[in-house]
């Protein structure tokens, strides 16, 4: 197969979250003998990994993602008016061009949009002639949206520029879904979710699967009493986790336990996350770095208070591969086959929250035991080759019709 990816950010080897699992399909169709394209936004990335994947793709072509006034922006989040915010944000319209040129020069098969986001230039889009697409859908943004709604704790201007988005996003975002040939999801839960909003939309379930030789191959450090808490800090969820894992968590625990302290790794984090490594000593906000595993094995638990979203959690499932025992709201470990007190600790109130991290900081027994589960899970249910074989065998079934 001839197959054209669409992606919103350059999913090179250094990458993590869902742009890595769009890195690891990648690698893995070229390596199987397809001829792999690749159309992605870059913003900051360098040339030696632009560089890097040219080895794995027959075409490679980029532009700068767009950028956008903060005036209109605001319009826009709050006016909404024919394409969503949401989607607005990502629109170019030299993009809607590139995908139709690059598309008819290249003679694809099959083209594959990775994240909502980037579904739109697929959809009605009038330079692109009759091609097969799928749009692997790694959240459900009108859910999301539906979420900051509902939940009266999160930033008052997220959740008042939530209301206006709904109007005309759930509407956009399906006719964009039925537009394509295959809806791809990550876990079951996300295909319900999909499937609430509209039944029928044609969805395949394709989970990630987790390359353990690469989250273990650095070598062990000795541990210290941190507390991990990682992701894209620009992503809604992750911002809203830290700022309740602040408020809620850890004024308790940093009493409790004069010796921890809080690692927040991730890029983009705004100047309400930073504020927090100003105010407090035992804080700590990296920023992007390159490699995520040293903070992972220097760590004694990584926690995932997520409270909105969807899709798979990989950061869940990659510390579980590490060795380095979790503790998640249930949100957290949706779609993952997660059982408090046997390769997790579950808890949804701060109360409960604070109880499970300081469980795990003071039972070496208890966190060596939830580890190794927790690893076992993994290798058994969430293997890197099964879950790209998968990919492989679905996208194969949309070409042959």
């Amino acid at each position: 197969m001839k197959i054209l990816f669409l992606t919103s950010k350059l999913p090179h080897a250094e990458v993590a979250g869902g742009h890595r699992i769009i890195y690891q399909r990648i690698k893995y169709l070229s390596e199987c003998g397809h001829k792999v394209g690749l159309l992605a936004f870059i913003n900051r990335e360098t040339d030696e990994q632009i560089e890097s994947l040219r080895p794995l793709l027959c075409d490679l072509h980029t532009l700068p993602h767009p950028k956008r006034n903060i005036f209109i922006r605001a319009f826009h989040d709050y006016l909404s008016l024919s394409r969503p915010a949401v989607f607005w944000k990502s629109y170019s319209k030299e993009m809607v061009k590139k995908v139709g040129e690059v598309a008819e020069q290249g003679k694809y098969d099959l083209i594959i949009a990775e994240f909502s986001e980037m579904g739109q230039y697929l959809h009605k889009n009038p330079y692109l002639s009759a091609v097969h697409t799928i749009i692997s859908c790694h959240r459900c943004v009108t859910a999301s949206y539906e979420k900051y709604r509902e939940l009266g704790e999160v930033r008052l201007k997220l959740h008042l520029k939530s209301i206006p988005q709904l109007r005309g996003l759930q509407k956009y975002e399906f006719n964009m879904y039925r537009s394509a040939d295959r809806i791809l999801v990550l876990t079951p839960q996300d295909r319900f979710t999909m499937q609430y909003y509209a039944q029928d939309l044609a969805i395949s379930v394709v989970p990630s699967g987790i390359d353990i030789d690469y989250i273990q191959e650095k070598p062990a450090v000795k541990k210290e009493p941190i507390v991990l808490l990682t992701g894209f800090m620009d992503d809604p969820a992750n911002e809203d986790g830290v700022e309740w894992f602040y408020h809620h968590v850890w004024p308790k625990l940093r009493e409790r336990r004069p010796d921890v302290k809080f690692y927040i790794v991730g890029s983009s984090p705004r100047a309400c996350i930073r504020r927090l490594a100003e105010k407090d000593d035992r804080i700590v906000v990296t920023g992007k770095v390159e490699d995520i595993r040293p903070y992972r094995n220097q760590a004694r638990v990584l926690v995932s208070p997520i409270r909105l979203g969807s899709g798979m959690r990989l950061k869940v499932l990659e510390a579980m591969a590490g060795g380095l025992p979790v503790v998640s709201t249930s949100l957290g470990v949706a779609g993952l086959e997660a059982q408090t007190g046997v390769n997790c600790l579950v808890a949804d109130t701060p109360e409960l929250f604070t109880q499970s991290v300081e469980w795990l900081l003071t039972d070496r027994a208890l966190a060596e035991r939830m580890s190794k589960a927790a690893c076992e899970l993994v290798e058994k249910k969430h293997p890197l080759e099964e879950g790209l074989r998968l990919f492989e065998k679905t996208i194969q079934s949309v070409v042959e019709g």
